[in-house]
Formats: structure tokens, C-alpha cells, sequence
């Protein structure tokens, strides 16, 4: 009887525990389940609450900027050609809009009576000559004081002096021409009668040629002289040349530099005040195209982009504009590679967590 009641305790207490550890296992098992959906629940509910925003990925290329301004042509030397004498124009020599050899005669005065005034001046030295001849024998004898054999000395250095100039008077009775170039118009007709310092011609040297323009202050620390630069001619011709010159001193009024290109101009092909655009390479860089319609503003005033991190955390980046057309902007100071948003960056702010989607 007691044999039989233990074993009915014992079996009954069996089922008690496994029916216990079902329950367990059950209950444990639900939570597991209950706190993983709660999990997923939450992030959806979370993902429903982010901002859905477009993004573009964009990658960095080698760009080379460049400045383009527009200019013009000018000679590289001109002056204004004078008589160094008075007397009447005889006879003009030279072509206007034609090239001239250095020392090419641009015009002939009337010899008037400045041949006879050369020989004159060459008598009296040689007169002279005697005379010093004469009195330096004579002191070396003792028979003549100091006093007059400078006297005589100085009489001889007149004398040649005024030979120079009269013959100088003489040879300034044609105007040559200083350097090969082209005279460009004359301010005399045959029969004018000049003074000494008249206008005769100009001339203007064409070869090599020079493209002048005026550039932003922001571009005077990085052009040098010797820099290779290109001029764009108004019939489309490209030519290269080099940096000669830029201005130490800006324009008061635009805040401007003048810089000059110098560039070849065989046979005089390119004339002087034409339209030319002066084309600038700088160092190349790192640069994105995107579109005008990426751009924000920070409440400072500052350009940028707005970006979203591998987080889809948004981000603004500020960018510098290099470049561009109508279609398109480059910049630089940005990441190789980086992920902008394309449609709705002005509805979220550097920090917020976005939802992204790419543009097809």
C-alpha cells in the first residue's frame, strides 16, 4: 500500500516538472520574440519618422582652372618720332601701315645751310689744330706760359665739339627710324615747316604683340611674369605667349590688376586695339560637378552642400566655386567621394538621420 502511494507521488511529481518546464520554455521563448518585434517595431517606427531625401553620388575629377578675362591688342612699343631740327619737309619716305627697317629714312628735310655750317665747323678744327700744334712747341721750349697753351687747348675742344654738332645738324636733316617697326600715320605733308621737338610720325612695333586686361584682386598673389598663358583672337585663333607683366598697383576704381601678355605676331597679321580674351591655366585640382539647384545657405551667408555620411546622418560641406556653365557647377574642397542630396536638402539640417534614396 505504501509502495503503491510512493510511486503515484513520484510520477505525479514528474508531470508536475516537465509540465512546469513547458511553461517555461514557452514563456522565455515569447519573450525573446516579443522583445525582437518590439526591436523591429521600433526602428520602423523610427525609420517612419526620418525625412526621405534624394541623394547623387558624385566622385572628384582633375580639373584645371582657369581665368578668362577680356582684353585687347597692343603694340608692344610706340613713340611718337620728332625733329631734332627746324627745317622744311622735302619728302616723306616712308609708307603709312607699312613695316620699316631700323634706321629706314622716314622723312628727308631741306639741307638748307647745314652742309656749308659742317664744313665750316671742320675748318675752324683744323685751324685749331695748328694752333695747339704751335703753342704746345713753344712751351715745351719756354717760350710760351701755361696760360696760353690752355688757352689754345680749349680753343681746340670748341672747335671740335661744334664740328660734332654741325655735322649731328646735318645727318638730323633725314629721320630714321629708331627699331623696325611700322609707321602708323605721319603729322607733316611735304612743305611743313617744323621747329625743333615737332611731331613727325608714329610708330608702332607690332612684333611680338601684346594682349592687356584687367584681373580680380583675388587672382594678383597667384600670377607671375614667365607664366604661360593664351590669347583668344576674335577670329578664333588661339596663341600662346608669356606672362610679361602684372601691375604692382590696382585700379582705384575697380579694384583691378593690369596684366600683359606677350605673344608672336609674325608678318604683323594681328593689329593693334582688336577685342582678345586673355586665357589664364592655374595649378590643377581636385573638383565635383553638381548642379546650381544643390546649393544651401547657412544662416553666416556661406555656400555649400548638404551631404549625407554612411551613417545617413546629414552633413554641410562648404564649397568653392571654380568653375562652370549653365548647366552645371564646379567646385572644390570636398571629399573624393561623397553622397550630396539632390531633392529635399532644404527640408533637413546638418545632424538630422534622412531616409536616402539615388537618383535613377
Amino acid at each position: 500500500m505504501k509502495l503503491r502511494l510512493d510511486i503515484s507521488f513520484f510520477i505525479a511529481f514528474t508531470i508536475l516538472v516537465l509540465a512546469a518546464a513547458w511553461l517555461l520554455s514557452g514563456q522565455l521563448g515569447n519573450t525573446e520574440d516579443n522583445l525582437t518585434y518590439l526591436k523591429t517595431n521600433t526602428e520602423n517606427k523610427s525609420n517612419l519618422k526620418r525625412k526621405k531625401v534624394q541623394v547623387r553620388e558624385s566622385a572628384s575629377f582633375l580639373y584645371s582652372p582657369k581665368i578668362q578675362v577680356t582684353g585687347e591688342t597692343h603694340a608692344s612699343r610706340k613713340i611718337i618720332v620728332r625733329s631734332e631740327i627746324a627745317g622744311k619737309v622735302k619728302q616723306l619716305n616712308a609708307t603709312r601701315g607699312k613695316l620699316i627697317a631700323t634706321g629706314g629714312s622716314i622723312l628727308k628735310l631741306e639741307d638748307e645751310d647745314y652742309p656749308e655750317k659742317a664744313k665750316e665747323a671742320e675748318a675752324r678744327v683744323k685751324q685749331r689744330e695748328i694752333e695747339f700744334a704751335a703753342a704746345n712747341n713753344l712751351a715745351k721750349k719756354g717760350f710760351r706760359s701755361e696760360t696760353k697753351y690752355a688757352e689754345s687747348l680749349a680753343n681746340l675742344q670748341q672747335a671740335r665739339a661744334l664740328r660734332k654738332k654741325r655735322q649731328q645738324d646735318l645727318a638730323n636733316t633725314e629721320i630714321v627710324a629708331p627699331f623696325e617697326a611700322v609707321i602708323s600715320d605721319y603729322f607733316v605733308e611735304i612743305g611743313d615747316v617744323l621747329k625743333k621737338g615737332d611731331a613727325v610720325a608714329e610708330m608702332i612695333d607690332l612684333e611680338p604683340i601684346l594682349v592687356k586686361a584687367f584681373v580680380s584682386e583675388k587672382y594678383h598673389s597667384v600670377i607671375q611674369p614667365g607664366m604661360t598663358a593664351h590669347g583668344l583672337l576674335m577670329d578664333g585663333t588661339k596663341r600662346a605667349g608669356t606672362i610679361r607683366y602684372i601691375s604692382p598697383v590696382a585700379e582705384k576704381s575697380t579694384r583691378t590688376f593690369k596684366v600683359e601678355l606677350e605673344i608672336s605676331n609674325e608678318g604683323n597679321k594681328i593689329a593693334e586695339g582688336t577685342t582678345a580674351e586673355l586665357v589664364i591655366p592655374l595649378t590643377p585640382q581636385a573638383a565635383h560637378r553638381i548642379s546650381a539647384s544643390f546649393f544651401s545657405l547657412t544662416s553666416n551667408g556661406d555656400l555649400g552642400i548638404k551631404v549625407v555620411d554612411k551613417r545617413d546622418t546629414v552633413s554641410f560641406l562648404p564649397v568653392k566655386i571654380l568653375g562652370g556653365s549653365n548647366k552645371e557647377i564646379i567646385v572644390g574642397g570636398l571629399p573624393r567621394k561623397v553622397q550630396i542630396i539632390s531633392v529635399g536638402q532644404g527640408f533637413v539640417e546638418p545632424g538630422d538621420k534622412v531616409q536616402t534614396f539615388k537618383e535613377n
